[in-house]
């Protein structure tokens, strides 16, 4: 048998048993055709099978070099020459900072993977190919051994493609390095494609949370800091993990089909744990229904309105830390927080304990889809999650969104029009719905379904549902008749006993006083060290300005107070060297502050900060260019200290 292929079958054998199992008759394909490879064997045993085809996708042909190549198609899969070369320059040219892994869609005979897991044996490898007879076979051609011993090594073989989304998002798609060989995914490009497509939407997601952090940070800390002694008050959505086990879920949304749903509501609340977002509170309140649950998302003001005036009191409203603060004075019958997803809850949750993670991004009805989820539902409806505008309707009559139109609309401005935007902006596109018809959606619409469409198929162990088929069709969401739901029995007395139990429990309950009490004043202690420290930094910049760019007899104090020796710089000024030094040494210091990136939402963003920094003086002095630079940095970041804390009751 082929030697080369023995190796890499034991090698694998040994990092994926399971694999093995799985892929019983690939394997023994691949064994049968070694061991009938006319070929004579040299005394080392390396050589591959038959020169030509033994294997009827690939033409095997030999390398300049004596190594082998191969046609699919008639397209070249790998250099006629020199295929390992070839393969070392891609790698090397494919390194970037920060990379933690690579991703081959599709490897051809697998040089490219062998030459990555040489030259980068501790990062990440995931090799994915939907056709596993090319897979084997491929081990049966090149020295598969160094990946196969790589730190980690993900064989994403016949998965689909959102299996392979998972696995890439583990590492972050901005940290993976990517190939992708035409000739090498030809075989199933309909399947790289959908691929390409899924990464790209994650990666947009990632944009699109970035740029939210940018526009809304401000806003986030001042609500952060104004509700933080809500952690000293309200559990945490994590005593309710785990114990919904074999119990329906229902969420509602207020997209337009939830019109259809609202006269069946009290009907399905009986027969499932209603989980309702913001936006749809409203209509149900208006149906006669108060939800066991509701969820609020997002930290504006707008999010707060959609609940503003009303009273749900058998309900238990699900929010994080940094929402508006008059959320927390709504009527209801009580509060559970989820995990923060901004600095200032992530500090206190480090000391404090996690309250529960709901997921970031998306709309608030993937945090609620989470939110059933993890409680263990056996299955989750969906009413009104319609991520488009069907009969060119945006929201279900009634919710906040067209009865503000209504109050604002006038004879030269109806609320008819006032919606137009939604339906014929510059991002609006049409999608189809669960008929195949074409609904009118928009760019924002699409990548919430995106989102959701990830979320589903990473948690394949629970059925989603939707009561409604004029919505975008989200792979992952089967519509149902809302007539067969109402034959479930009523399982009133099991959701209660539910709720009794986790709100009975002591999992994710509040700290005691004493202890929240000293974990905020560690707090406010970090950042009024925090602010001491830039404003030492400022006081060594404005110092060696003032004396013309060195830092004199006047030593600076807190952490530069003690400089030993000199550091010395490339144009050989020794004054320099000291002020270098002691701003370093700051530097450091704010890059140990536990508290420095809650202090960061304060800072101005993006180009804002740019600007600043970059206003100063124009003579040309490189050190002075960056003392001005420096100054204004701490200036802000003391700034900034100051007003965190000015929020904090």
């Amino acid at each position: 048998m082929n030697s080369i292929w023995n190796k890499n079958r034991s090698a694998f054998a040994f990092r994926f048993p399971s694999l093995v199992k799985m892929f019983a008759s690939e394997i023994a394909a691949v064994d049968a055709i070694c061991s009938g490879s006319s070929i004579p064997h040299d005394t080392s045993n390396d050589n591959p099978p038959a020169i030509g085809q033994p294997f009827p996708f690939w033409n095997i042909v030999s390398a300049k070099d004596g190594s082998v190549s191969a046609y699919e198609g008639g397209a070249l899969l790998h250099s006629a020459y020199n295929p390992k070369r070839e393969a070392e320059q891609t790698v090397a040219n494919s390194d970037f900072a920060g990379c933690r892994a690579a991703v081959f869609f599709g490897f051809g005979l697998g040089y490219a993977v062998e030459a990555y897991a040489l030259r980068f044996p501790d990062r990440a490898i995931i090799v994915v190919e939907p056709d596993a007879a090319r897979f084997f076979a491929s081990l049966a051609l090149t020295d598969w051994t160094a990946v196969f011993a790589s730190k980690d090594c993900i064989a994403a073989i016949a998965c689909p493609p959102h299996t392979v989304v998972s696995f890439i998002e583990q590492y972050g798609a901005s940290h993976c390095a990517f190939f992708s060989v035409p000739s090498q995914t030809a075989h199933s490009s309909d399947y790289f494609d959908t691929l390409r497509t899924l990464v790209e939407r994650n990666r947009r997601k990632d944009d699109i949370n970035a740029a939210t952090l940018e526009r809304f940070a401000k806003r986030w800390l001042k609500n952060s800091c104004k509700n933080i002694n809500n952690y000293a008050l309200m559990r945490g959505v994590s005593a309710y993990a785990g114990n919904a086990h074999g119990i329906p879920f229902t969420i509602v949304a207020a997209g337009p089909s939830l019109e259809r749903v609202l006269p069946y509501l009290s009907e399905i609340k009986k027969r499932s744990v209603v989980v309702c977002v913001e936006t749809a509170l409203r209509a149900c309140l208006r149906a006669g229904v108060e939800p066991d649950f509701i969820v609020v998302g997002d930290p504006q003001y707008y999010a707060y309105r959609h609940i503003a005036g009303l009273t749900s009191k058998s309900s238990v409203l699900i929010a994080e830390v940094a929402v508006y603060p008059a959320v927390f004075s709504f009527s209801c019958r009580g509060f559970a927080l989820s995990s923060s997803l901004f600095p200032i809850g992530k500090w206190f949750e480090r000391r404090l304990g996690k309250k529960g993670d709901l997921g970031a991004g998306g709309s608030v009805a993937s945090a609620a889809w989470n939110f059933a989820y993890a409680a263990g539902a056996s299955e989750i409806h969906c009413c009104g999650l319609d991520f488009a505008f069907p009969e060119k309707r945006t929201h279900i009559r009634g919710s906040m969104f067209e009865e503000g139109t209504h109050e604002t609309s006038v004879r030269t401005l109806p609320a008819e029009t006032q919606n137009l935007p939604l339906l014929f902006s510059a991002g609006a596109e049409t999608a189809s719905d669960y008929d195949g018809k074409p609904v009118p959606t928009d760019s924002r619409m699409k990548m919430f379904a995106w989102w959701f469409e990830s979320r589903l198929a990473s948690c394949p162990d629970v059925k989603t549902h939707t009561f409604s088929r004029s919505g975008i069709a989200v792979p992952g969401i089967e519509p149902v008749d809302i007539r067969s739901f109402l034959k479930k029995p009523d399982i009133t007395a099991r959701k209660n006993e539910f709720i009794k139990k986790s709100e009975a429990s002591e999992k994710a309950s509040p700290p005691a006083k004493e202890r929240f009490d000293a974990v905020r004043a560690e707090f406010l202690h970090e950042i009024a060290s925090l602010r001491k420290i830039a404003e030492d930094g400022k006081r060594i910049c404005e110092n060696a300005l003032a004396d013309g760019g060195a830092a004199k007899s006047r030593a600076p104090t807190g952490c530069a107070a003690h400089i030993s020796d000199m550091y010395t710089i490339s144009d050989g000024n020794a004054e320099h060297s000291v002020t270098l030094r002691a701003l370093a040494d700051i530097d450091e210091a704010i890059l140990k502050s536990s508290v420095k990136d809650a202090v960061s939402l304060a800072l101005p963003s993006g180009k804002r900060f740019a600007d600043l920094a970059g206003n100063g003086d124009k003579t040309g002095d490189a050190f002075r260019k960056s003392l001005l630079h420096s100054r204004r940095i701490y200036e802000e970041l003391a700034r900034a200290a100051s007003e965190c804390a000015k929020y904090v009751p």
